[in-house]
């Protein structure tokens, strides 16, 4: 496997692009990238000309991504504007790439892209690549993720490994897009399957904490919240914030983002069919001890109604949770060991898909978390903020989280 990263903080997006790509082919040397993982800020008038700015420079290979959630890094640094690539290539690795596009609430569209990956997933097992992951990206905002990562699911089959988030806009909420066919579009769902000789290592932790009691999710409207135990779902959040120390602001759009910042909620149990309840982790008890699946609010409706980054079902047990840099800090540690110990050996590389929530929450001590990171990997990394994280082992039963640092690790 050979592993490139590459950034630039160029005036323009199409001089950072070319850069960026430039940066990153170095260490490939004379291998041909099989794909190119890209995220570039939406701020740059020309944002749209990146795609087609990156195939000039990479020639034709899969170019994957979309607009970043405030902040873009490599390995030597962090900006809140640029463009990033990460490359991949070698002969340890075959990509194969599908765009959906983005139609129903639930994203049925994105089963038969997925089914193709997995198609393309058992040929390339027969070829001698037995590990696959699925690559997911889809424009934040506009998708339900826990809709779209039940999707993929069903379609990419049970071995699947995945990773991947929701694209950001530099917190405008209303511009996020993904690369799909050579534009960014905010109208489609992009599936890459990576498949490899060596194991890809995919670990997500965020080290939030629960502050609050538990509550019920009582009614809901799509990917609205509306009441948890009979109330009005924001009296209640705002309520158990206030008690956990929490000073939100009066401004509707700032509230949202101070929530989704600084107290969020998290899975405590979801219900199943039976009417019990099941224990939500995405982290084996034998590593670290479990963490509550993060859910973060987008936008708060005129009546109240909290637009969620993903469905939350009826009856699911929710609890407030808070987090302190050094909890933040930690978890992000914790996810790069993980993601080593799955990859099972010396690492090219690492793609780092951070919250766009854990750079408000960490603000300008932020670069220590990929800082660290890459300390921890020992190896270069690149990456985004993003809007929402998916992050699935294929003995994990959750895969869509927020305010989450997900590293997916490649051995050499």
């Amino acid at each position: 496997m050979k592993f490139g990263s590459g950034m630039s903080t160029a005036a323009s997006a199409v001089v950072a692009a070319q850069e960026a790509a430039r940066q990153a082919r170095v260490p490939l040397q004379t291998e041909t990238p099989e794909l190119a993982i890209v995220f570039a800020s939406v701020s740059y008038p020309d944002v749209g000309a990146v795609p087609a700015t990156l195939s000039a420079e990479l020639g034709n290979i899969p170019i994957v991504g979309g607009t970043a959630g405030a902040c873009v890094f490599s390995s030597e640094q962090v900006a809140p504007r640029g463009v990033s690539v990460v490359l991949l290539g070698g002969a340890g690795i075959a990509v194969a790439s599908h765009a959906a596009e983005r139609v129903s609430p639930d994203v049925v569209e994105a089963v038969p892209a997925a089914e193709r990956i997995a198609q393309a997933a058992d040929e390339a097992a027969a070829r001698g690549f037995p590990h696959y992951a699925c690559l997911v990206f889809a424009p934040g905002i506009f998708t339900d993720g826990e809709a779209l990562v039940a999707a993929v699911r069903k379609g990419a089959g049970a071995r699947a490994q995945l990773a991947g988030g929701l694209t950001g806009d530099d917190l405008t909420m209303d511009r996020a897009k993904v690369i799909a066919s050579g534009e960014l579009r905010s109208d489609r769902i992009v599936l890459t399957g990576l498949f490899t000789e060596r194991p890809i290592g995919i670990a997500a932790r965020h080290g939030w904490m629960p502050v609050g009691p538990q509550r019920t999710v009582t009614r809901t409207e799509g990917i609205h919240l509306c009441d948890l135990d009979r109330r009005p779902a924001l009296d209640v959040w705002l309520e158990d914030a206030r008690r956990a120390g929490a000073k939100p602001p009066t401004d509707r759009k700032d509230l949202a983002l101070y929530l989704a910042n600084h107290y969020e909620i998290g899975i405590a149990g979801a219900p199943q069919r039976n009417g019990k309840h099941r224990k939500v982790s995405k982290t084996p008890p034998e590593e670290d001890g479990p963490e509550l699946v993060a859910r973060a609010p987008f936008a708060i409706r005129a009546d109240g109604a909290i637009q969620m980054s993903g469905s939350i079902a009826e009856g699911t047990h929710v609890r407030m949770m808070h987090a302190s840099r050094q909890d933040l800090l930690r978890a992000s540690s914790q996810a790069a060991s993980a993601a080593m110990m799955n990859a099972g050996g010396p690492l090219a590389g690492a793609l780092v898909l951070a919250c766009s929530g854990r750079l408000a929450a960490l603000g300008n001590g932020f670069a220590e978390e990929p800082a660290r990171i890459r300390q921890r990997l020992a190896a270069p990394i690149g990456g985004a903020c993003v809007f929402g994280e998916i992050a699935r082992n294929v003995r994990d039963a959750d895969a869509f989280f927020n305010t989450t640092a997900v590293v997916v690790a490649f051995a050499k």
